[in-house]
């Protein structure tokens, strides 16, 4: 803030002053007997705070400095709008402690040890009050300030609800031992026990109370006569185990006969597609399943271990197929219109094995089931080997 002086000393300073402060509020006029909340509060506080500051003269390069306590004192009102928001409008009034305080005065206290003015800081200001709120004790929310409420208002509350509770009656119409207030059912028939809410007991819940129910506590699960007697069913024989068993089994339906062949599988080399001669065998085995049921059709599906990228793999697989099929069709004279070429890459490994797995470098055959003919992916040629193939092969 800037000084100047309006006496003989005509020089100008500068004050940077920086300040905090804690303060104690109390409501003064909080406590009535009618309402439970003012409207309006009157609020006093005072409190104590810290304040820091320098001056600078107009033409000198260091400044004066001085840090210190400041009491503070001051009245405001408070307008309660809602529960959630209040508006107030307040008056302080602080003071510096210390002859150093003086500074505040600029230049005239400078280079002076005496203390020519005791000043009082003094200001109004307006706040907005937002009640956030929480819950109490008992879990009910509180959005308002104590500061607000009326002392008296709990011990009114307590007073209306002790004059909310009911007189006691013992009046007790139906006998039981029940009184009216708490039975729930005040005309039970005389004689039957009941629980402790007046109501007539029926210990096995079949909806026969207990004075009228033979058999009190019938086994669960079954029906009841009106008498409550449970309705268990005579024992069960020898020949109605007979029967029943016969009846089972005639109602057994066995499953068809398995008509499909366990057809071998070959195996390859390492990153090859040609088939090695100690595979030939089992070829034969599927030749001779082929040339035994000449209704049947084969599907050869062609496999990779999961080394190498997936469409590599993809083509190596194809080309193992084709090179299986080409062998049953050159070496064994089967048919090509009688086999079905299909490839799965790296797919279906038979072992999660990874890397190099000669189980599942394969190709399997199986009975073909309305399968179709897979076309060669796309991709550069995959896999070493040759295909002995002619032009029977169809390719």
């Amino acid at each position: 803030m800037k000084n100047e002086n309006s006496g003989s000393n005509t020089d100008k300073s500068e004050t940077n002053w920086f300040s905090g402060s804690g303060q104690l509020v109390m409501t003064v006029n909080n406590l009535r007997f009618d309402k439970p909340y003012r409207k309006i509060g009157i609020n006093v506080f005072g409190g104590l705070g810290y304040s820091s500051f320098e001056v600078t003269p107009n033409d000198a390069t260091e400044a004066e400095k001085y840090s210190g306590a400041t009491v503070e004192v001051g009245a405001g009102l408070a307008f309660r709008f809602s529960k959630k928001f209040n508006l107030g409008v307040e008056y302080t009034v602080a003071q510096v402690l210390g002859s150093d305080g003086d500074l505040l005065d600029g230049d005239n206290n400078l280079d002076d040890n005496r203390t020519t003015y005791r000043d009082a800081l003094h200001w109004p200001h307006l706040s907005l009050n937002f009640n956030i709120g929480g819950k109490d004790k008992n879990g009910n929310p509180k959005t308002e300030p104590l500061y607000w409420v009326n002392p008296m208002e709990s011990a009114g509350a307590a007073i209306s609800e002790l004059e909310k509770r009911p007189i006691y009656d013992p009046t007790d119409t139906d006998g039981d031992g029940i009184i009216d207030a708490i039975d729930e059912e005040d005309n039970s028939p005389a004689g039957a026990r009941v629980d402790t809410k007046g109501m007539t007991l029926d210990s096995d819940g079949d909806k026969v109370p207990n004075y009228k129910d033979k058999e009190p506590f019938s086994p669960p699960g079954y029906t009841v006569n009106g008498d409550g007697v449970a309705q268990v069913p005579k024992p069960i024989t020898e020949s109605d185990v007979n029967r029943i068993v016969d009846a089972k089994i005639a109602a057994i339906k066995f499953p068809t006969p398995n008509t499909d062949w366990y057809l071998p599988i070959i195996n390859f080399g390492d990153n090859r597609y040609d088939v090695k001669y100690s595979e030939y065998e089992k070829l034969y085995h599927v030749a001779s399943v082929l040339k035994s049921h000449p209704e049947l059709k084969v599907v050869a599906v062609g496999h990779t271990d999961d080394r190498g990228p997936e469409g590599y793999n993809a083509v190596l697989s194809y080309n193992r197929a084709k090179a299986a099929i080409e062998t049953l069709v050159s070496q064994y004279g089967v048919s090509r219109d009688r086999l079905i070429l299909n490839w799965s890459g790296e797919t279906s490994n038979l072992v999660p094995e990874k890397g190099s797995s000669q189980i599942n470098r394969r190709v399997e055959f199986r009975v073909a089931k309305g399968e179709t003919e897979m076309a060669r992916p796309e991709g550069k040629e995959a896999g070493k080997g040759s295909f002995k193939g002619n032009k029977d092969a169809g390719y």
